[in-house]
Formats: C-alpha cells, structure tokens, sequence
C-alpha cells in the first residue's frame, strides 16, 4: 500500500527533518493561521494557487503514492510528517480528504505496489499526485470493529440511492468515495462530479476552518471499487491508514495551542507577576506538554507499522483512542489559560478547539476506538454492537 519503512529502530532521518523543515517554511509563508482565518471568514474553500505550488513545487500530494502512479514512492511516516505540520496551521484545504482520506481507498482496493495495471488507481491517483484531482470519502458511520455503516445501496446496475451526513470537503471534491451496501456487502464507490442524481448541500460547521456537505444519491450512476467480497476489508485498512494521518493533524494541532499558550503565559502579568509564574498555571501547562508528547509518540508509533498487519489496526486504534481525547483538552485547557482574551472571536484559540472537536468524531469517537481494541487486549470479550454516527 505504501512503501517498505520498518526499521530495526525508530529514528529521524535527515530526510524527515528536512522534509519536516521544508513543509514548515511553505505553510508559515503562504498558509499561516491568520490566511487560514482569512478564507474561513471569506466563505472561500482554499487557496488554489498554494494547493497548485504543493503539487508541483513540493510534490506533497503525491508524496506516499507509487512511483507508477506519478507520486515518489514515500511513506506513511513522510506523509505523518506533512499533516502534523498542517494541522499545526489549521489548513483546511482538500489535502487531508483527498490524500488522507479517499486516496488510501484507491491504494487499498488496488492493492499497492502488487496490484494490477490499470483501473481506477491508475486513472485517478495520477491525477491527486499532480494536483489536478480532489476527492472525498463518503461514509454514513463507523462500526465498533472498523467496518462502515452505510445506508446507500447499490442497485444491480451499481446506481447509488441513499445520503452520506457530513462529508469532509464533500461540496467541491471532483471525486466521491462512497462507502455503499453493494451485493457482496459494504463496498467503495466511484462517483464523479456531475453525475445524475447528485445532490452536495454544503453545511456549516463547527470547524471554520473546513466545509463540509451532506451528500444525496439518488440513483446515481457509480464505480464499484476493487474485488467483489472485499469491500469491507478494503475500507476498513484504508481507515486505519487515515486514523493515524488524523492523529498527526491532532498532534500538530495541539503542539501549536500549547506553544501558543505558554508563550502568553510567559508575557501576560497579572497582580503584577507573570502568570506562567503561578503553580495552577505552571502545572496546566505541564499537563498539556506531556499529553503532546505522549500523542505525538502514539501517532508517530502507529505510523512507523507496517500498513495492513494486525500491528498497524491496533497502533491505528491506539493512536485514534489518545490524539482525540488528548487534542480536545488541550484545546480547552489553551482557552482557559488565555483567561478573557481566549474566548474572544478575535483569538485563534477558539479555532484549535474547534478542529480539535471535528477531528475528534472525523473516523469514529475515542470511545469507538478503544471497543475495537478490546477484542485484541482481552480476546474473549466480543466487539460491541454499538455504532456511532458523524456529528457534524
């Protein structure tokens, strides 16, 4: 699916920091927060020109793909990279959805670098590597065990009836990725933009920084994706590869407002001292330092797995269990310790939290995480039978 990364030890390599490095200096030039601040309040989707010098200036898009499909043959822990240093400026443009989210569905159902010439991988992923494609992964809810609960059906002619709540860049993707109950069971899709039956509402949602749209299918013309009998499998390895790119935005996200806190908690006085002086705020902020190191860690541990091993799912869930739960705190500790100013619209700690919500229910709760863990840490307890839907 991705490129052979396991080493005998985790380490950074020269390359990772300087791709780390690279991707910092891009984004603090041309997609700081406040720019991020700026298209949220302007309504707009993103920057296109940046998207377009991401692709063919940096080659971000096509980072982590096979070198057949026009990407550089990286890894997963390279692309980790790349969205924690997103997430620590609030991006909010099609790079997760469509490399973090729909990509690793075309990846798996292909089969990676064994798969077989031709199909939709070889059609489309060229097109997501040089930047001329973006696409959505539209998914009804997730299981307990990982699989998707859906309620579009597949007719025998393969149209789509059915309506996918909140999609992530769901209103402007060119491509859709639509989890459906097909004959053979749950399975990916292939809709494209334009096609009968369509309907994208967009929606307003807590994350300011990102759209989102309701998808309504009606009999709409689509694409199966893979092996018949598969699907299932298919989107369930594609969601662990997107639960851990999820947690490195987390981590970014985090390792931004705690920065961003303790830098005001060593210029604000109050009662004529520095209030990163006093010991409630002096033990807030180790907390929140700690609980990004600890994320950071889990993010960065399910990365280095090999993608598709029974390691990789419960490192994915592992990481998925903590980056969530641990990036809402500290989005709501970063608020606090900021006193007045930091519930203030002007104030960009408003705009952590609020991703730190969105992310947080994006692939299925903490809470959703750890019942799939269960099974693997007590194998004599079931999964549970509960799902969760995708609050907006």
């Amino acid at each position: 699916m991705y490129a052979e990364q396991r080493e005998p030890e985790f380490g950074w390599t020269d390359e990772h920091r300087g791709l780390r490095e690279t991707v910092r200096r891009v984004l603090a030039d041309r997609a700081p927060v406040a720019r991020a601040r700026e298209l949220a309040e302007a309504g707009e989707r993103h920057d296109p020109a940046l998207w377009s010098e991401l692709a063919e200036q940096v080659g971000l898009q096509g980072l982590a793909l096979p070198e057949r499909y026009g990407g550089f043959g990286g890894t997963l822990l390279d692309l980790a990279i790349v969205v924690e240093e997103m997430g620590r400026v609030l991006y909010g443009g099609p790079f997760l959805p469509t490399v973090g989210l729909a990509a690793p569905v075309l990846l798996a159902a292909d089969g990676g670098e064994d798969g077989p010439d031709g199909g939709p991988a070889a059609e489309y992923l060229p097109r997501i590597a040089d930047g001329s494609l973006t696409a959505a992964l539209a998914v009804e809810a997730w299981g307990p065990a990982g699989e998707p609960v859906v309620t579009a059906t597949a007719d025998a002619a393969g149209r789509l009836t059915g309506t996918a709540p909140v999609v992530l860049d769901g209103g402007d993707a060119d491509l859709l990725v639509v989890a459906a109950r097909g004959p053979d069971g749950p399975a990916p899709y292939l809709v494209e933009t334009g096609a009968a039956g369509l309907t994208r509402t967009p929606l307003e949602t807590l994350d300011l920084t990102r759209r989102a749209a309701r998808i309504t299918l009606d009999g709409t013309p689509a694409r199966a994706l893979g092996d018949p009998g598969r699907g299932a499998v298919v989107l369930a390895r594609a969601r662990a590869v997107s639960s851990v790119l999820v947690s490195a935005e987390q981590v970014g996200g985090m390792t931004a407002a705690t920065d961003l806190t303790a830098e005001y908690a060593r210029t604000r006085r109050q009662f004529g001292r520095l209030i990163g002086s006093f010991q409630g705020v002096k033990h807030r902020l180790a907390d929140m330092a700690v609980r990004q190191e600890m994320a950071h860690s889990a993010a960065y541990w399910a990365a280095w797995q090999e993608p598709g091993t029974p390691e990789f799912a419960q490192a994915a869930a592992i990481a998925r269990s903590y980056c969530g739960d641990a990036f809402l705190q500290t989005g709501l500790d970063a608020i606090q310790l900021h006193g007045g100013i930091g519930f203030t619209w002007e104030h960009d700690a408003h705009l952590y939290l609020r991703r730190a919500r969105a992310d947080r229910a994006l692939l299925g709760s903490p809470q959703l995480a750890r019942a799939e863990l269960v099974p693997a840490l007590v194998p004599t307890v079931p999964a549970r039978s509960t799902t969760e839907g995708i609050p907006a």
